[in-house]
């Protein structure tokens, strides 16, 4: 079993995965958005690489993956595009890819026939999210990390693979890795202290600067109690079915735990009147006449699509108080349809087997860890952390298949 997990390459883990979807840096952000809405995965990818380098070099290794998440941060984040958010959404998504590749989290670009425990290894380098692998069928020589210049590909031609795809392929063999699976996350060292929590009365706003970071770390925004116990979180998988226009809105005018409520009630069925007569109250105390505007646009929009498609659609697709929800998404990397309040957790003494398959049954890359008798939140367990887990395991085994 050893020697046939070791022997694979990425192509193997391919079969069947569609082409990403790849945008030109001058596309504008708006234009991004609707591709995003429409798209089967929750993210685009763009050119992270310097003009002058790419020019030398040919086709770019590195891009950058971007989320609705990511547009939130971009809008949210800058009180310029909060107070002129038509502008902000005008501007090249560049800008947002920019943001991206400075925060370290890009996705590289790598050879079909790249070993599995390299390209392990190459997802374990800082910053780096997934990887592209060109889908056309092509004799190479292996252990290559990236595709040569003469043989470059673009981004379209290339499928995704994710950690959570990694992940899933080496728990189909996860009796190769007794004893490490059997032990606990604590034990291994997998519980990481340093979450992005907020309290529930803190700032929405706040959530933006954390949320950039749990993007790249692989997780989500924790809102906390006075307690530290865990009432719900802010994930960027959920906020990919959401409408990026309101829900900006209500993280600029909310407490965190409102916000939670508006995402909660926006992909269910309309929101309450009360959060929407806040969110108008505090918009305009606030200067932000003009992203109140585009919230009521939007929301205006969708309802009289919804009208008009009401009488042709089957009831599952609506709620009950007739307001449409996005399609599930059940792409790579998908979170498939949760809430805020899905949380999906652990103790310290969960064994690692147990937490992988967790993770892996509700789609997410990241599992929260609970104090078993206060039932604090302490801590979170990151797929990058188990992969290097498991790459430590088999590292001695390769090198002995490699002399």
């Amino acid at each position: 079993m050893a020697v046939n997990l070791l022997s694979h390459v990425v192509s193997d883990l391919c079969i069947g995965r569609p082409r990403v979807l790849a945008l030109p840096p001058s596309t504008p952000v708006a234009a991004a958005l609707a591709a995003l809405r429409a798209a089967a995965d929750p993210f685009v990818f763009v050119d992270a690489e310097p003009a002058a380098y790419r020019a030398k070099r040919g086709v770019a290794t590195v891009y950058a993956k971007v989320s609705v998440a990511d547009i939130f941060c971009y809008v949210c984040g800058d009180a310029g595009n909060l107070r002129d958010p038509a502008a902000a959404l005008g501007r090249p998504v560049s800008a947002i890819a920019a943001a991206v590749a400075g925060g370290h989290a890009v996705t590289h670009r790598v050879d079909p026939q790249t070993r599995l425990l390299d390209a392990i290894d190459v997802l374990l380098t800082d910053g780096c999210h997934g990887l592209l692998v060109p889908l056309h069928a092509r004799a190479r020589k292996r252990h290559h990390h990236q595709v040569p210049s003469h043989d470059a590909v673009a981004a379209a031609d290339c499928c995704v693979l994710t950690r959570e795809d990694i992940v899933r392929h080496l728990f189909g063999s996860i009796s190769h890795f007794s004893p490490v699976a059997a032990l606990t996350v604590a034990s291994l060292g997998l519980v990481r202290r340093d979450v992005h929590a907020v309290h529930v009365d803190d700032d929405g706003l706040d959530v933006i600067r954390l949320l950039r970071r749990a993007i790249s770390d692989g997780t989500a925004v924790a809102v906390v109690a006075d307690d530290d116990a865990l009432v719900g979180e802010i994930c960027p998988g959920v906020l990919a079915s959401c409408d990026v226009e309101p829900v900006s809105a209500a993280f600029a005018a909310l407490s965190a735990g409102d916000v939670m409520t508006y995402i909660d009630c926006s992909l269910s069925h309309a929101p309450p009147e009360f959060l929407l007569r806040a969110i108008r109250a505090q918009l305009k105390d606030r200067g932000l006449d003009a992203i109140a505007e585009l919230m009521e646009d939007t929301m205006d929009a969708a309802s009289a699509l919804l009208s008009q498609s009401s009488s042709t659609s089957s009831d599952e697709d609506y709620s009950p108080s007739g307001r449409g929800r996005r399609p599930r998404r059940m792409s790579s990397g998908s979170f498939g349809w949760r809430s805020t309040e899905d949380l999906v957790a652990c103790h310290s003494g969960s064994s690692l087997v147990a937490v992988m398959a967790q993770a892996l049954a509700h789609r997410v890359g990241y599992v929260w860890v609970f104090d078993e008798t206060g039932g604090a939140l302490v801590g979170v367990v990151r797929f990058a952390d188990v992969l290097a887990v498991l790459r430590e395991h088999l590292r001695p085994q390769s090198q002995v298949l490699c002399r």
